[in-house]
């Protein structure tokens, strides 16, 4: 405890005690005592003039100077009591906003799931997301938040928490643009991301990674978009073929329910409640069922073909083994797969009512797919951009490149988050500017402009290059790039024809 409410303490007590002592003074005589002195004769003079009234003198004396010193030690020390309780309330503060961070849990009822898409201590991640432009499933890529105050204020950071990104899998959260979270949560949310920030070391050291990733990920682009037209031929395969199993899912439910209702007559060898010729019709319901209903997958049936096999053992009352490897009933596993068949119905059913618009879709989105297969959009020629912008180097092309890739295409390309999909070309613009056909030399005629764009970013309202007006959308990057990587970026965009 400081000396400050030790103080206060001992002057309570102080006070307190004088005033008892004035009370029990001001009381009435009682039985067997004496009459007190306010209702007595009072002493002279002379006798008030002794050591009695010395000895009061110095105990007022002394509790005034008390008084004296330890008020001034309680405002002295109250800084300090300050500075704690606003540590304890950042703490707190961080506490929250990590639990609306995470996932809600029955012991977390406050979670809002933000990990989900951004990882665990704001490490980035992605996000299951149809992309509008090909109609087809992405990964959209979600950014790391681990190190955004390097990048945007905590002003700019609660624009984008408040209103999300449009065209993306990131929604408002903000009360004021129709969210969940009020203004207290949205500060706790902050708080929390502050708190994970890294070391400026950190975040400087992983900028080869991200250069190398993004080299990488260009290498990849055609195969990435092959396995999406393959996973999307099986899709829409699985989708013309709904109908047919949903009818086929409708009738075999039908027949196992009869054949359960019969499953106690006959011989029952191994005594588990099922007939033998009721566990051999059983097990050609099952080989139906995985023949006409669980050969196709979508995303609402991925699993049932496993899901529906099913062979009993006339033999055995535990023919089948469950996830776990514990044995199951006979009888049980024959009313989990007539379950199973009834789930089938309810997740068919409705891609063969509407199976004519879905199956559309879907042919449309593999057709985009197939067409940003033939066009490429994402390729990068770095030898002649080498040539065009580098003096030759083409070390130095594609380390530009990888450079805007991992900070700059996010808002500069459209399609950039849902990978080579739906990339379009470098710098085609998308919640920024097209930076493409001149327009960076247009907007900074001055190279030293750009690069102190870049640097600073924009501030809201603020004027930059020639007629531009901030909205305090463009991070600066001057906290988490190098003056040679910037200048490399500034050197790319304004190359881009």
């Amino acid at each position: 405890m400081s000396l400050g409410p030790v103080a206060v303490t001992i002057a309570v007590v102080f006070i307190l005690g004088g005033l008892a002592y004035l009370v029990n003074s001001g009381r009435g005589a009682r039985p067997g005592r004496e009459v007190p002195p306010n209702l007595a004769p009072y002493l002279t003079d002379e006798d008030l003039e002794n050591s009695r009234l010395n000895k009061t003198l110095v105990t007022a004396l002394f509790s005034s100077a008390f008084l004296a010193i330890a008020l001034p030690v309680y405002f002295l020390t109250e800084s300090g009591r300050q500075a704690d309780f606003t540590e304890m309330f950042e703490e707190e503060a961080v506490h929250i906003g990590e639990e609306i961070y995470m996932v809600q849990t029955p012991d977390n009822p406050e979670g809002f799931g933000c990990i989900t898409c951004h990882g665990a201590e704001g490490v980035g991640g992605g996000a299951t997301y149809v992309d509008p432009r090909t109609g087809a499933s992405v990964t959209w890529e979600a950014p790391a938040l681990n190190d955004v105050l390097y990048r945007y204020t905590e002003e700019e950071v609660r624009y984008w928490l408040v209103w999300g990104r449009p065209g993306s899998p990131m929604p408002a959260w903000g009360v004021e643009a129709g969210g969940p979270l009020n203004d207290q949560q949205l500060d706790f949310v902050t708080e929390y991301i502050r708190s994970i920030q890294l070391p400026q070391e950190e975040v400087l050291a992983q900028v080869d990674t991200r250069v190398q990733a993004e080299l990488a990920n260009l290498a990849a682009a055609t195969a990435s978009i092959d396995l999406a037209i393959e996973q999307q031929e099986g899709q829409l395969a699985a989708l013309i073929s709904a109908p047919e199993r949903f009818a086929a899912a409708e009738q075999l439910i039908k027949d196992l329910t009869q054949v359960l209702a019969l499953a106690d007559q006959g011989l029952d060898t191994d005594l588990d409640g099922l007939s033998d010729d009721t566990e051999l019709q059983i097990n050609r319901i099952s080989e139906l069922a995985f023949a006409n209903v669980g050969t196709d997958a979508t995303d609402a049936t991925a699993g049932a073909a496993d899901r529906l096999i099913l062979r009993l053992d006339r033999n055995d009352p535990f023919s089948t083994i469950d996830s776990l490897g514990e044995p199951v009933p006979d009888l049980e596993a024959a009313t989990n797969l007539l379950d199973e068949l009834s789930s089938q119905v309810a997740a068919l059913g409705p891609l063969a009512a509407n199976n004519e618009t879905i199956v559309a879709s879907a042919e449309a989105a593999l057709a985009n797919l197939r067409d940003a297969q033939e066009a490429e959009r994402y390729a990068v020629d770095f030898p002649a951009l080498a040539d065009s912008a580098f003096g030759g180097d083409l070390e130095a092309a594609q380390r530009a490149y990888g450079l805007y890739s991992a900070y700059c295409a996010r808002c500069h390309t459209a399609g950039y988050s849902a990978g080579p999909v739906s990339q379009l070309e470098p710098g085609s613009g998308a919640l920024g500017p097209s930076l493409r056909d001149g327009r960076s030399i247009v907007q900074f005629p001055d190279f030293e402009d750009h690069y102190e764009f870049i640097v600073n970013g924009s501030e809201n309202g603020q004027a930059y290059g020639v007629n531009g007006i901030g909205r305090g959308w463009m991070p600066g990057f001057g906290a988490v790039l190098s003056e040679a990587d910037i200048r490399l970026i500034v050197e790319y965009e304004r190359s881009l024809r």
